[in-house]
């Protein structure tokens, strides 16, 4: 019974190692160009654009206050340009 007990057990530390690590929501960092400013500025901001029921960042509040993501929007698997094709050199 214990080799069992144990295979359940480590199923679901994988199983919740991965729903953690494929969460939908994305870390992102935040900067302020051209400005000195504090952690604890960036906390306030923070604070006050996150929903206190949802506990989400909008990031328009954000935007607002003058912080700029520095994650990209883009989508991670963008395609490659074809090489454009060019006749021989002579």
């Amino acid at each position: 019974m214990a080799p069992m007990m144990r295979q359940w057990c480590v199923l679901l530390i994988v199983t919740a190692g991965l729903a953690a690590g494929c969460s939908s929501e994305r870390d992102r960092q935040w900067y302020k160009p051209s400005v000195n400013y504090t952690t604890e500025e960036f906390k306030r901001d923070r604070d006050a654009c996150t929903s206190k029921k949802t506990d989400v960042l909008d990031e328009a509040c954000m935007r607002q206050k003058g912080w700029i993501p520095l994650t990209s929007d883009r989508p991670a698997n963008t395609p490659k340009p074809e090489p454009s094709v060019r006749g021989p050199r002579y």
